[in-house]
This record gives structure tokens, sequence and C-alpha cells, in this order.
């Protein structure tokens, strides 16, 4: 057998050649091991965890110089504009802007007559026209809506869409004729030489975490600018109902100082027309009430637009560094960057991430993010050692 291939080319040492092949076999059952931790982490991954990775990549892609003109999403048909082929939709975070209450082109035009107020849809928007267009709409279902928007299933526009100019970051703040808690008449000239830190809100709102949690932290904010030029005011969107004698009664239960947090009511045209500038409508809803975007609204002491913040889980520090920095006061970097964060986050993503510190969704889209990278590298690293 001396030319047998087998035995020319049998292991000098055969014991050390199967150790050294349990060692190599031992590190590829690790490396695959390992794998499969991978796909078990991306499986049982958190919805909130999966959200926010998705946004730090939508936020890359929105930031970045290719930005999308077009999206899908889902929305709310809240009122028909026929005459002029538009519809009224309120939809959660689109193209980089916050969950708002937008009008739409419809295309076609004949698609407008397949929509009823109330349907809930499924569409694609696009950003290349002004108004956006909408296109694709297929109709998933319908629920009830009360008041002006639906009166006998018709699709008219409703009272409450106006035409209004829609005030920007920069701009003087409109001067309408309000009302206050006291009954007398003001408008926001009146507080020059003062900032004013301005939100949107009703005394019957049904969600106990929407307009009564706003208030409650403008009385934070009273007694946090108690010695500060700084002047708080709420706008009622539900001006009809909430007359002077109702906003005080309200007030009162928060601790109201008329004197430095206005409560706001008046002629209800006048009170719907001048939150719709800062874009802020609402639409009676027979579950909760009036739909409406919240806003809190900056002005300088000069009466100008400094900031909007489109997020509601805004504290009141945060507030209170953001007027501090535009009044080039003294603030906290930390409570600015974390508003900025969170609203950047409820931009991008929607709700599905408000009510969250802008620390904490960055905390966790990093942790996440290197966890995975540090899963990677030990695979990469053990499959490197096993071919060699």
């Amino acid at each position: 057998m001396a030319g047998s291939i087998a035995i020319n080319k049998r292991p000098y040492n055969p014991l050390r050649t199967t150790r050294r092949s349990v060692r190599v076999q031992g590190r590829r059952t690790r490396v695959w091991s390992q794998l499969r931790t991978v796909e078990r982490g991306i499986s049982v991954g958190s919805a909130r965890a999966s959200a926010l990775l998705g946004c730090l990549l939508a936020f890359v892609l929105v930031s970045g110089p290719a930005v999308a003109h077009e999206a899908s999403f889902r929305g709310l048909v809240l009122a028909l504009e026929p005459q002029r082929g538009e519809v009224i939709v309120r939809h959660d975070a689109l193209l980089g802007h916050a969950a708002a209450v937008t009008t739409f082109r419809v295309a076609p035009a004949s698609a407008l007559r397949s929509l009823r107020v109330g349907e809930t849809i499924d569409a694609t928007a696009s950003s290349d026209s002004e108004p956006w267009t909408l296109s694709g709409i297929h109709m998933l279902g319908s629920q009830a809506l009360t008041g002006s928007l639906a009166s006998g299933g018709s699709t008219t526009v409703p009272s409450v869409v106006r035409n209004v100019h829609h005030v920007t970051v920069g701009e003087s703040a409109p001067l309408s004729t309000l009302v206050d808690q006291r009954g007398r008449q003001f408008t926001l000239r009146d507080f020059r030489g003062s900032a004013v830190v301005m939100a949107f809100a009703y005394t019957r709102c049904r969600d106990p975490r929407e307009c009564r949690l706003i208030t409650a932290r403008f009385h934070t904010l009273q007694a946090k600018f108690r010695s500060s030029p700084v002047h708080l005011v709420e706008v009622t969107l539900d001006p009809a109902y909430d007359r002077p004698a109702v906003l005080a009664q309200y007030g009162r239960a928060f601790g109201n100082d008329p004197q430095r947090w206005t409560l706001a009511t008046g002629d209800p045209e006048t009170v719907l027309d001048f939150a719709a500038q800062f874009d802020v409508t609402a639409f009676p809803d027979e579950r909760v009430g009036l739909i409406h975007p919240e806003r809190v609204v900056i002005l300088d002491k000069f009466g100008d637009v400094r900031e909007m913040i489109d997020e509601g889980a805004w504290s009141p520090n945060e507030i209170v560094a953001a007027v501090q920095h535009d009044q080039r006061l003294a603030s906290n970097p930390l409570d600015r960057l974390n508003l900025w964060l969170s609203s950047a986050a409820v931009s991008v993503c929607g709700n599905a991430v408000a009510g969250f510190s802008g620390f904490t969704d960055l905390l966790t889209v990093v942790t996440i993010a290197a966890f995975f990278g540090f899963l990677l590298w030990r695979v990469g690293r053990g499959i490197a050692r096993g071919t060699t």
C-alpha cells in the first residue's frame, strides 16, 4: 500500500489534528449561535425601539440633500371643498412635518367624488405643489363626525375652514381683538415689552393628557416666570362656549393670575381666525370633542414670532430655557437640546414617540445601535478567526 494516497496523506499527529478540528468546529458553532442571537434580538425588539431606529434613518434622509417629495400615509378626512377640488385631512408626521391638519389638492379631481367626511384613507402625498397633492387614494372605512363637520352626510366645507394668512417664524403676530377672562378687550400689542408664551386649548376637552395638561404646565410656568417679563396666553378653540365667566372659573381651578396669565376668548369668528393664522384649527369629533394640533408659540418683546413648538410633551423647564435663550439670557443648554430632540423626533416619527424625553429617545437609539454593532463585530471576528 506504499502508493496509497490515504497512507501518504495521513496526519503526522492524529490526536493533535483532531483537537484542532474540534476547536475550529467549536468556533463555527459559536458563530452560528451568535447569528441566531442576532436574529432573536431583531424579532423580539420593542416596537418603540424599531420606531426610533426607523426615525433615525428617516431623519437622516429628510436632513440630507435629497429630500423626499412623496410619501404614503394614513389620514382622516375632515372636510371637502368640491368647488376647489381639495380635501382637508388630519394626519400624523408627513414629509418631515409634524402631525397636522392639511389641505390637499386631489388628483385626479374625479376621485374627490368618492370621498366622504369621516373616511379613513391611505394615500400618497406630494409636496411638489401648493397646496400639496393627494393621489392613490384608498378608502378604509368611515366614522361619524359631529358638529359643523357632518350634517346629514353633507360634504360641504365647514365654517371652521378659514382663508387666512398663515404666520411663520420671524413675522409679527396678528393683532386681533380678543377678550380675556375678566371680560376686557386686548390685543397682543398690549404685551409689548414682555415675551409671550401662547398655547391653544378649551375647557371642555375630554382628554386629561391634552388641554388640561397644557394648562397645568402653564400654572408651573406662571410660577417660574414670576419675576420675569413674560406673559402667558391661552386661547380657547371653543369660543362660543368658553365665555369670560367660564374661562375665569376654569382659570381659578389652576391658580390663574390674570395679571400674568391671560385666558382668551372673544367673537367666535375672530378667535378661530386668530388661531387658524397659527395653523391651529379645531374640528368637532364625537369621540374626543375637538380634533386640533398642539402648538406653543413664543413671541419676543416686540411681538414677533420666535418659535413654534409642535410637540405636546414639552416641559416647563424647556420652555423657560427657550424663552431665556431668545432673550439672550443665560439658559440651560440641556433643556434646549432636549426640547429640540423631542420636537425633531415627533416631527419625523409622529405621535408614536411623543411624550418621551428627547434624551431618552436619543439614548435608546444609540444603545440599540451600539448593541447590534457589537454583535455584528463579534460575528465578523468569529468568522474571520474561523477561516484562519
